[in-house]
């Protein structure tokens, strides 16, 4: 599927990120009335690709309270009480092991391009943020520039707004992953993508160099790829890394897991993987509140991965109450 039909099936899917108060469609051209309450909009729209009610023409009451400017005009929410997802925290680790070729130039030239488009044509979200790193929690800071220098985030942070008038462009500089600065000592220990993003959301790297980027009001999304497996050092247990994941948002309904790794040892369409069990593990740990989901890579297609994870994106988007600490 090319970039341009893609997108647009990946965006039509992501319509479930705001629809927070709509009923549920039949993927035909209108939906039913939202039914969401005092928060609720005054029409849902119809069938995305998976079949649910978006409601761009009157959006439900957001975790802050505020309703969306829906054609059709949407109600405010209950302020403190209400709940939905109007914004979103996404951070993707990358295992940047040189078996990982083909992997990181779909990341670069297709996956992050895309998705990061279709973060834009969202209409209802109040905005996204993004940062990147690689499969080493030593240091576990956000990666800032690419192999071809320094990328110059318009944010002035470590980590993309989607207010950048050159977000694609900003997305394709931290795909391409520069790591010559970790203290890993590639011998297994650079492997473990789940593990570095819960490190970079605990102190001292949440006090330090990645302060200020997650937001109480925001849903977590995590995306973690790896060719070999996820390989804790310490060695840590799939169960420990949910929770340390969980910890920082207050509720395991506040975080997607998104694992991609190889089903079984294979020779895919990027090359050779080894069997992810732990990672298939880990996401088991999200899927008993319907928050984890696995992409093998021998099946290749990462585009279709994120696609297919907006299920649990959209679900979560829904029933997302804002933990205050």
């Amino acid at each position: 599927m090319e970039l341009r039909a893609w997108c647009a099936a990946l965006c039509a899917g992501t319509m479930g990120l705001v629809g927070c108060g709509g009923g549920a469609g039949t993927n035909q051209d209108s939906g039913s009335p939202g039914a969401g309450g005092p928060g609720a909009g005054g029409h849902g729209q119809g069938g995305d690709v998976f079949g649910q009610g978006g409601n761009i023409f009157g959006q439900g009451g957001g975790s802050i309270g505020n309703g969306a400017n829906g054609a059709s005009g949407g109600t405010g929410g209950n302020g403190p009480n209400g709940s939905g997802c109007q914004h979103v925290d996404v951070v993707f680790a990358l295992d940047n092991s040189s078996s990982m070729r083909e992997e990181k130039q779909s990341m670069r030239e297709v996956v992050f391009p895309a998705f990061a488009q279709a973060l834009l044509d969202i209409s209802g979200i109040q905005d996204f943020r993004a940062a990147v790193l690689d499969a080493c929690p030593r240091p576990a800071n956000f990666h800032t520039r690419g192999v071809g220098g320094d990328c110059s985030f318009q944010s002035g942070k470590s980590w993309m707004e989607s207010s950048s008038t050159d977000i694609l462009g900003e997305f394709e500089c931290a795909a391409d992953v520069y790591s010559n600065d970790v203290e890993c000592s590639s011998n297994n220990d650079d492997e473990q993508p789940a593990s570095s993003v819960a490190a970079a959301l605990e102190p001292p790297f949440s006090n330090e160099e990645n302060a200020g980027f997650l937001r109480e009001d925001a849903l977590l999304v995590v995306v973690a790829i790896t060719d070999e497996d996820e390989q804790p050092v310490p060695r840590q247990q799939p169960q420990a890394i949910h929770d340390r994941l969980v910890a920082v948002k207050g509720d395991a309904k506040n975080v997607v897991f998104l694992g991609i790794g190889g089903k079984t040892d294979c020779e895919g369409a990027y090359g050779s993987a080894d069997e992810a069990e732990d990672m298939q593990r880990l996401v088991d740990t999200f899927a008993a509140d319907n928050r984890g989901f696995f992409w093998d890579l021998c099946e290749g297609r990462l585009e279709d991965g994120l696609t297919n994870a907006l299920t649990a994106i959209e679900e979560a988007c829904e029933e997302f109450v804002p933990v205050v600490n």
